[in-house]
């Protein structure tokens, strides 16, 4: 007798349930193998699962069980701002919160520059290039540059942007090492932030699978903010305003926004920490005076 898509997917819950693991992987990874909508997958939950495809499920289910290894680097993809991402465990895997820092960017460049069409845009540890290449294809007539010190993430997103169809000039270096003396309007970046501390405490489906490279931020979790804040004005262009844009950890806000307020203390025209949907620290943000 046959197995049915529901009856695999109640197997599937309860083994993830009772090892406290996300209970709907089952679901996704059934969508994926089957290339269905979750819409699809509902309105016929009834249907038959060949062996192979159910053979496939589980073994995925199991792995997850028992190692924890993220299903975005099982099926290879993750989404992003609409869009769907090459991902390895070269890169970090494109987070939801990141998808308001994008849009923040574009919200606080229409109100503080005049020209927004034609801002040029960095974006320094770009990892899957999601960041990068959203704001390329977001804003099309933008100029938009990225830089990651790895070679092999640099290759994940450079083949993300080609495949989207997203301009974006890419650079191998040391955070704005490779920038250095080219003229910028806005800086964005998701840099490194877990604190040593918290990376004894990560999740094991993020402390033994994304690259610790992009993840460990020094003891304090703000090396890196520290660093690009020391090199800014080695790229601010000439607009009369210069935007950053920073991803934090949900309790870093005030922290790096006191960061900016000692690198740049008769220069800024706005300062803002934002919190993302559930409440927590997510970005801060900052407009500098150039002129």
């Amino acid at each position: 007798m046959s197995e049915k898509r529901y009856e695999l997917l109640n197997w599937a819950s309860s083994l993830l349930k009772a090892n406290h693991r996300d209970e709907n992987i089952g679901e996704i990874l059934l969508c994926e193998r089957l290339h269905l909508s979750k819409t699809d997958l509902i309105a016929h939950r009834g249907d038959d699962v060949t062996d192979q495809d159910a053979l496939w499920i589980r073994t995925r289910v199991n792995d997850h069980v028992l190692n924890g290894t993220p299903v975005q680097y099982m099926l290879g993809s993750a989404p992003f701002y609409g869009r769907l991402f090459k991902v390895t465990p070269d890169v970090l895997i494109p987070r939801q919160e990141t998808e308001e820092l994008v849009w923040r960017v574009g919200t606080w460049a229409s109100r503080y520059f005049s020209d927004q069409q034609s801002l040029s845009v960095c974006d320094i540890g770009t990892g899957s290039g999601a960041i990068a290449a959203t704001l390329a294809l977001e804003h099309p007539k933008w100029k938009v540059s990225a830089v990651d010190i790895s070679e092999r993430a640099l290759k994940i997103a450079k083949e993300n942007a080609s495949d989207l169809g997203a301009h974006v000039d890419f650079f191998q270096g040391d955070l704005l090492e490779p920038l250095k003396d080219n003229p910028f309007d806005v800086l964005v970046s998701n840099p490194p932030y877990i604190s040593g501390r918290e990376m004894d405490e990560l999740d094991d489906t993020v402390g033994n699978f994304e690259p610790h490279l992009a993840l460990f931020g020094g003891d304090d979790g703000l090396t890196f903010y520290r660093q690009i804040l020391d090199n800014i004005p080695t790229v601010i262009g000439q607009s009369p305003h210069f935007l950053i844009a920073f991803e934090i950890g949900a309790y870093q806000g005030e922290d790096v926004a006191n960061l900016i307020r000692t690198a740049f203390p008769r220069s800024i025209e706005a300062l803002s920490v934002e919190k993302d949907i559930a409440g927590y620290d997510r970005n801060v943000m900052a407009v500098l005076r150039t002129q």
